[in-house]
């Protein structure tokens, strides 16, 4: 008992610390001029240690290839995003963590303009999901979001939507969506932790058994089931929980 009574006192305390906030829709609208990644040609990974792509306006985040050696003889890739002006110039999101790119592998956009990485082989790594619409181009935002456009220049894929194992300032994460550790600085297949902001609007980590993947208990909760919840973290550095009743009208001032 004593153990749970700490266990619920933490989830209590860390709750009360998360600002709670109104859910507010986020609309983006892009253009030609966002369209900083066109492949008119398949773009090979290089038998470089850092080969960005391409680089965000701001010169903070680069798209590309990260290898990592195996062996004396053999390296792997990661197709990812990176800082580009850190000291380690850290990966914050990757496509194919679980199954890294051989040497001779590309990066292209099929016959129906999909981005796809395909080994040697031309078997597929990584497809960016395209909801039925053609997408046209790419860009890599100064926030470090990879956004795929279509023809209208909509967005149709975003990897704020879909992150692998870090949340950005100025990203959201909304429910069903988890973030999951990595096994270590060279190998990025999915590791043993997991944040998962779950349909009930409970926000969890969990340890999972490996390699069954098996979730166990979860060690940290914030105990809002029930609610419509958002993980937000702000532009000013600032982790918060947004919620807001299910099936509850929002109210506003006006």
């Amino acid at each position: 008992m004593a153990m749970v009574t700490s266990t619920l006192h933490d989830c209590c305390s860390l709750f009360l610390l998360l600002l709670l906030l109104p859910l507010v829709p986020t609309v983006f609208t892009y253009t030609k001029d966002d369209c900083n990644i066109l492949l008119n040609s398949p773009a090979s990974v290089t038998d470089q240690d850092i080969n960005p792509l391409f680089t965000s306006r701001s010169g903070e985040f680069s798209f590309g290839f990260r290898r990592f050696q195996i062996n004396e003889k053999e390296s792997q890739f990661l197709l990812a995003v990176w800082f580009t002006k850190t000291k380690d110039q850290t990966i914050v999101w990757s496509a194919n963590g679980n199954e890294p790119a051989p040497q001779g592998s590309t990066l292209t956009q099929n016959s129906s303009s999909a981005f796809v990485l395909n080994d040697p082989n031309g078997n597929e790594l990584w497809k960016a999901p395209g909801n039925g619409s053609k997408s046209s181009c790419a860009a890599i935002l100064d926030n470090g979001n990879l956004v795929i456009l279509d023809e209208r220049y909509n967005s149709i894929w975003e990897s704020f939507k879909e992150p692998t194992d870090t949340i950005l300032p100025g990203q959201i994460l909304s429910m069903n969506t988890t973030l999951r550790s990595h096994q270590s600085t060279t190998n990025y297949s999915n590791g043993r932790f997991q944040l998962s902001l779950q349909l009930d609007g409970n926000l969890v980590l969990y340890y999972i058994n490996m390699p069954s993947e098996v979730l166990n208990h979860a060690y940290f909760a914030t105990m809002t089931m029930f609610w419509e919840s958002q993980l937000i973290f702000t532009e000013a550095g600032y982790m918060k929980l947004g919620v807001g009743l299910v099936g509850t009208p929002k109210l506003s001032n006006s």
